[in-house]
């Protein structure tokens, strides 16, 4: 999964909780944190049965988690993933909304986001304590199996098959955004009165309306791709249903030779984005196509990402 070291989206609002703790606040609201989505996720909320309310939500993420997580071989990508070419694996409705939004976005984006990145993602080990860049002989050999037109989805059916041998997917780019969305979905369904703020590794989402804003709104800080964690260079309203999500840099990544080597990658070249962007924030209706157009953009040229964060009526915030 797409990690972020960092939060890089933090919400004014919020009282923090420190991770793996429940946290009550002011006896209106409840918060938790707990590690899932390979980073830190906050949930509180208010209203009546706040703390069932994020309970519940962290159950639904705990399970969407264990289909999409590609490390986890009983998940429903793991098993696309070791299926021979020409073979339809059956896909959970969580993966099939997934790579729909994804396959729509790889195209309107001409492949600047791309799920099926992975064996390349694999040559780049940016947790290790020594990194190294990865041989350009195996990127080239990687990206002989990366691209979209390589996959067959059926989403009537939600099944997903590959055309040729090697060809895997990585879902992390987005699941933290699908996530976020599900979680709005569920909140708006079944505790329609409360309020709810959800920040998923950065990925941040709210619903209802903020009690402590005349506007109901929520305040976002973005964070300084130069300052300390938590150093914000500009703040966003957001209102209920909406999302706000980072890519940046300056998140998992290491400095080599005196250059900066970073985990957005270009499908293209199999090397880290080099637009000049440090970071692309994407405010939009949507969580899951937030997340997909956060990576996009930081792949794309500043006037590229501008035009299709507008095809999809989002807004990007370039640093």
């Amino acid at each position: 999964m797409k990690k972020k070291i960092c939060v890089i989206i933090s919400l004014f609002f919020v009282i923090c909780a420190q991770s793996g703790c429940a946290v009550r606040t002011n006896g209106e609201s409840f918060s938790d944190t707990r590690y899932m989505l390979d980073t830190v996720c906050t949930v509180t909320a208010g209203g009546e049965n706040a703390e069932k309310l994020v309970s519940e939500v962290f159950d639904l993420v705990s399970r969407i988690e264990s289909e999409i997580d590609r490390f986890d071989q009983s998940s429903a990508v793991s098993a696309f993933n070791s299926a021979p070419p020409g073979t339809a694996a059956a896909l959970t409705d969580a993966c099939a909304d997934i790579v729909s939004a994804a396959l729509e976005i790889y195209g309107e984006s001409g492949g600047a986001f791309d799920i099926t990145v992975a064996p390349v993602e694999d040559l780049w080990d940016f947790k290790s304590d020594d990194p190294a860049v990865p041989d350009g002989g195996a990127i080239s050999a990687a990206l002989e199996h990366v691209g979209g037109g390589k996959l067959i989805f059926d989403n009537e059916n939600k099944t997903l098959a590959k055309t040729e041998d090697g060809v895997m997917i990585d879902l992390g780019g987005c699941g933290k955004g699908y996530c976020c969305q599900a979680a709005i979905d569920y909140i708006s369904e079944n505790y329609p009165s409360s309020w709810a703020v959800l920040d998923f590794g950065g990925n941040v989402g709210v619903f209802g309306k903020n009690p402590r804003s005349d506007d109901g709104s929520f305040t976002v800080g973005i964070q300084s791709p130069d300052g300390e964690n938590g150093a914000y260079s500009t703040t966003e309203k957001i209102f209920s249903g909406m999302s706000a999500v980072t890519s940046g840099t300056y998140q998992r990544h290491f400095v080599k030779d005196g250059v900066n080597y970073h985990h957005i990658l270009d499908p293209k070249t199999g090397m880290p984005a080099s637009n000049g962007h440090e970071s692309a924030t994407i405010i939009c209706s949507s969580g899951l196509i937030a997340d997909c157009l956060s990576t996009a953009c930081m792949v794309l040229s500043e006037d590229e990402g501008r035009a299709l964060a507008e095809k999809y009526g989002a807004r990007v915030i370039y640093q």
